[in-house]
């Protein structure tokens, strides 16, 4: 995997990891911030060509 993609797939696992953390402390604005974080960090995926639906799919089914 090359460094930009390493690099895309460990923003997005501590976004994600954030953002549950945030929720579970129930602190609203942490979470639109991780929110926020993780929609830029998809969008850049997209526009590179990124398959990140497979790989994060059961993150999201966990949260």
């Amino acid at each position: 995997m090359s460094e930009f993609l390493t690099t895309l797939h460990l923003r997005i696992y501590d976004a994600t990891r954030a953002l549950r953390r945030a929720h579970a402390r129930g602190d609203a604005e942490v979470c639109l911030a991780q929110a926020g974080e993780i929609e830029d960090l998809v969008e850049i995926a997209a526009r590179h060509g990124v398959d990140i639906d497979s790989g994060y799919r059961s993150l999201v089914e966990a949260a």
